[in-house]
């Protein structure tokens, strides 16, 4: 890991932490996004591998289901137990031919039993009655490290998937990869693509949301859906050799035409030479990827990146479109760099489209596409590719 710190993202704010041990399915994913909407921060165990990790999330509160946490050792409750003393533990009822003397509870005081699927406000109001809060902030960036220290970060990376629309006829014209960690859902991936990772770490991340992207992309055109499938790269990537011959050697053996895959160059504080940059990407062009500019109106997304680099999209940041909404930026502003789009043939994207008001302002812009919650958050792609 480096020891960078100048880019550290700030931990959360203080509240309950919970532990949720867990099979790894559809339901976990949705108590996860259910208890963070209630400012409950959550970690998950869902193999004995992801206990140290969940030791360095320092739990209030623990959330069992006994059958896997008989599947992966007693002796995950004893750890979690000596980090507090008496932490409440939930429980699903157990199966009738086990009991709770297996699992050694007495270490811990059981609060409640609860069926599954959990009644997320019931499971609220326990944690808040029962939980005695630490007071220590989440600290993602170590839960990140201990990750990679046990070698569960990749292993834990999830790929889904968030439409991206177009603003004439709302038909789905692509589709853009969006990083999950399995164990904690809420982590910001921008902390895995970041100097606060080691590079080699960064690299081997970034090629799995790739090799997904490809999945999706071929069984796309299989289905004779063929819409453009894209992911982030952090700009520094395209520097690293490694990085751009594994992505150069994928391109070459992926069963997909010209433009079906697309890169997003994303905003982040580490400086690129901007000419090497735009080299890279007339290279990848070369080899039928897509370039799209992510972030367009924050920090180093400026004007000298769209006058070198060859993009075929730009995607206009949400906080500049709410900008523009709001009133604080002229909205000439931004149609004169959709104008400067049309003029260089590419498309263009408004991001952090929520509401119909926000639709119908991106539409009075004069973009192209358009992406955010209106349309629904990213999901799996199982959801939207019958027999995934």
């Amino acid at each position: 890991m480096s020891s960078t710190t100048s880019s550290a993202m700030p931990p959360t704010m203080s509240t309950a932490k919970v532990i949720i041990v867990e099979e790894e399915n559809a339901l976990s994913r949705s108590l996860q996004d259910d208890l963070e909407a209630n400012d409950i921060s959550v970690a998950c165990v869902f193999s004995k591998l992801d206990e140290e990790a969940s030791l360095v999330f320092g739990p209030d509160a623990l959330v069992i289901d006994p059958k896997t946490m008989r599947e992966n050792g007693s002796e995950l409750l004893d750890r979690f137990s000596g980090l507090r003393s008496s932490m409440p533990v939930i429980l699903t009822p157990n199966p009738k031919d086990s009991s709770d003397d297996e699992l050694a509870f007495d270490a811990a005081s059981v609060v409640q039993r609860l069926q599954k699927p959990y009644a997320v406000p019931t499971l609220c109001n326990l944690i808040g009655r029962m939980a005695d809060v630490s007071g220590h902030a989440v600290n993602d960036l170590d839960y990140v490290c201990a990750l990679v220290e046990t070698d569960r970060l990749l292993p834990n990376l999830s790929v889904e998937f968030q439409s991206k629309q177009s603003l004439d006829n709302d038909k789905i014209v692509g589709y853009e990869a969006l990083t999950r960690v399995k164990t904690r859902r809420a982590l910001n991936p921008a902390i895995i693509f970041s100097d606060l990772v080691d590079v080699a770490v960064e690299v081997e991340a970034t090629l799995v949301v790739v090799d997904e992207s490809i999945k999706l992309a071929t069984a796309l055109a299989k289905r004779g859906r063929p819409v453009p499938v894209s992911f982030n790269c952090s700009a520094i990537m395209m520097t690293y050799r490694r990085f751009v011959d594994a992505l150069i050697s994928r391109l070459k053996h992926a069963d997909i035409r010209p433009g079906q895959l697309m890169l997003e160059i994303t905003e982040e504080s580490r400086v690129v030479d901007v000419d090497r940059l735009a080299a890279v990407c007339h290279s990848l062009r070369g080899h039928g990827l897509g370039i799209s500019i992510d972030d367009y109106g924050t920090g180093l997304a400026n004007l000298d990146r769209i006058a070198k680099i060859p993009f075929d999209e730009l995607k206009i940041d949400k906080n500049i479109f709410n900008a523009c909404y709001d009133g604080d930026i002229p909205i000439s502003l931004l149609a004169s760099m959709l104008e400067f789009c049309r003029g260089r043939k590419a498309r263009s994207v408004i991001e952090g489209i929520e509401t119909k008001h926000h639709l119908a302002q991106a539409r009075l812009l004069g973009a192209d596409f358009g992406q955010g919650f209106y349309w629904g958050c990213a999901v799996p792609p199982k959801y939207f590719v019958p027999g995934w």
